[in-house]
Formats: structure tokens, C-alpha cells, sequence
């Protein structure tokens, strides 16, 4: 039995995936695309809605790139420890505002829109450079 296109792709490493350039000359992805593309079937086999899939699946790679002043209160505070929970929660279709909520007690949306954008622009800073 052959395996499934998704099943393929999905043994292929996320750094090898993201190096190759389908669909004509390569275009960066943006956090908003991220976020976006987060939300469809990865099954539907667009390249890249399965580019960022692999990706935000890299947790280790992305979470790297967190610069260490983003865990001040001023900006992402407690969220950026908890950045690859938010992804899932958003990929499991969770409002920013119930995301917020979870992230601290008085949480709101805009909380978990500042974490869920947050996590988005690394993603898309890995997928944009891949050896970095």
C-alpha cells in the first residue's frame, strides 16, 4: 500500500522542507500568513500550509529565536514560556481571547493576540531562515 501524500511529506525533516522552493521564485512568509495557514488542514496539500505545519512543529528551533527580553512584563511576560502551548491552542481552533484567558487569570484578547502574533513571527523568522 502506497502511503498518502501527507504521510510522505511528513517524513521528510522539517529544515529539508523548508528548503525547498515550490511554486516559482521564493516568497518569505509572513507572521500573518503564519497565523493564517495555522488554521487550514495541513492535509489539503498546499506546500506552504505544510511548510509552516513543519515548522511550528520544530518547537526547539523556533522558541530559540525568542529574544530573552521578550519575557519582560512589557512585552510577552509569562506567555513566552508558554508560546508552544498558545500555538496548539490556536491550531485547535481557541479564541484569542480564550487563549488569553488561559495564559494568566485576568487575561484577555489581546493577550493572547500579543502571544499567539508573537509565537507567528518566530515561526515565520524560522521558516524565512532555515540555518540561523
Amino acid at each position: 500500500m502506497r502511503p498518502s501524500p501527507l504521510q510522505s511529506l511528513l517524513s521528510v525533516p522539517g529544515a529539508l522542507l523548508r528548503g525547498i522552493h515550490l511554486n516559482g521564485p521564493f516568497r518569505t512568509y509572513s507572521a500573518a500568513e503564519v497565523r493564517s495557514r495555522l488554521r487550514l488542514d495541513a492535509a489539503d496539500g498546499d506546500p506552504r500550509s505544510l511548510a509552516v505545519h513543519a515548522a511550528a512543529a520544530e518547537v526547539g528551533a523556533w522558541t530559540h529565536l525568542l529574544p530573552s527580553t521578550a519575557r519582560s512584563e512589557n512585552q510577552l511576560g509569562l506567555a513566552a514560556s508558554r508560546l508552544p502551548a498558545v500555538v496548539f491552542w490556536y491550531r485547535q481552533g481557541l479564541s484569542s481571547y480564550e487563549i488569553g484567558r488561559r495564559l494568566t487569570p485576568f487575561g484577555e484578547a489581546s493577550y493572547g493576540d500579543r502571544a499567539i502574533d508573537a509565537a507567528c513571527a518566530l515561526i515565520a523568522r524560522l521558516l524565512n531562515h532555515p540555518l540561523r
